[in-house]
C-alpha cells in the first residue's frame, strides 16, 4: 500500500479539497483509493462527501481514551479490524464519522492524537492500494505523528501562488525533510480567475518562488473558481459534478502524475 499525504501550511488553501477530488479522481482512473481526514480539530472530509453525521445530544463528543485500544497491545487480527466506510467509491475514515457537526472532539494530548490516529491507518480494515491523508495545517501534533509514525510513502504540498502561504508550506517541507518523507511535488490551488468578460486568466496572487526554489515541482494550478467550494458545501466534489470541467481536467493532470510517481518509486523498490 502507498501511503500519499496531503498537506501544507497555512489553513484555508484547499488541502481538503485537494485530497477529496484527487481521491475520487484516481478511483475513477481504476485504482483502490482510501482517504483518511487526519485533521481532528475540524474534520471537514465527511461533509465534502455528503456523509454528515446528524446533530446529537451535548455529550456525544469523541473520547479516545474511551474508544481506542491503546496501540502497545497487540494488533488486532485483519478479519476483526472494522470496515472503513465508502462514498463514490472511496473508503473514507475520519473523526467526523464519530461526532455531529456542532461538537468539539475531546482530543486533548499528544498520546491521544498519535493512539487515534495510528488506530485508524493500522486497525482499520482498509483495501485500498493507494491511501491519501488530509492533514491539518500547520506542524503540530497531527503532522509530527503523520510524519514521524505513520508509514508514508510521501506527501504532495498544496499552496495558494502567495509568498505568506509557501512561507508556511516550507515549515511543512523542513518537517516532512526531517523524516525522510519525499514530496512528490505542490498543487497551486487560486492560482489564477478567468474573466467573466473577456475570457483571460487574472492572477489571484503575487507568484512566489520559495518551494520552487527549494526543489519542489509544480504538478498542477487549480483556478479559482466558486463553483469548487460550493460543491463541496453540497457534498458532491466538483469532479463528480462537473466531470468534463477545467478543473476536473486539471485533477486528472494531478492524479495522471501522482500514478507515474508512484510507479517510478514502485520500480526503484523492486
Amino acid at each position: 500500500r502507498y501511503v500519499l499525504a496531503v498537506a501544507g501550511g497555512k489553513g484555508g488553501v484547499g488541502k481538503s479539497t485537494t485530497a477529496v477530488n484527487l481521491a475520487l479522481t484516481l478511483a475513477a482512473m481504476g485504482e483502490r483509493v482510501g482517504l483518511l481526514d487526519c485533521d481532528i480539530n475540524a474534520p471537514d472530509v465527511p461533509h465534502m462527501l455528503g456523509m454528515q453525521v446528524k446533530r446529537g445530544p451535548a455529550q456525544a463528543t469523541l473520547r479516545p481514551q474511551a474508544s481506542l485500544r491503546p496501540m502497545s497491545e497487540a494488533l488486532v487480527a485483519p478479519a476483526r479490524r472494522r470496515r472503513p466506510h465508502e462514498r463514490y467509491g472511496v473508503e473514507m475514515m475520519s473523526v467526523g464519522m464519530e461526532i455531529p457537526e456542532r461538537l468539539p472532539p475531546r482530543v486533548t494530548s499528544r498520546l491521544q492524537v498519535s493512539t487515534l490516529l495510528r488506530n485508524l491507518v493500522f486497525e482499520v480494515n482498509w483495501s485500498a492500494r493507494i491511501l491519501i491523508l488530509d492533514a491539518p495545517p500547520g506542524t503540530g501534533e497531527e503532522l509530527q505523528t503523520i510524519a514521524g509514525e505513520l508509514p508514508l510513502s510521501g506527501a504532495l504540498l498544496v499552496t495558494t501562488p502567495q509568498d505568506l502561504a509557501q512561507m508556511d508550506a516550507e515549515r511543512t517541507l523542513t518537517l516532512l525533510a526531517e523524516h525522510n518523507v519525499p514530496v512528490a511535488g505542490m498543487v497551486k490551488n487560486m492560482a489564477s480567475l478567468t474573466c467573466p468578460h473577456c475570457s483571460q486568466d487574472i492572477d489571484m496572487y503575487a507568484s512566489s518562488a520559495r518551494l520552487g526554489d527549494a526543489g519542489v515541482p509544480i504538478i498542477g494550478a487549480i483556478p479559482f473558481d466558486v463553483v469548487l467550494s460550493s460543491a463541496a458545501d453540497r457534498g458532491v466534489p466538483l469532479v463528480l459534478s462537473d466531470p468534463r470541467g477545467p478543473i476536473a481536467y486539471e485533477f486528472a493532470r494531478i492524479g495522471a502524475y501522482v500514478r507515474r510517481w508512484i510507479a517510478e518509486r514502485a520500480s526503484v523498490q523492486v
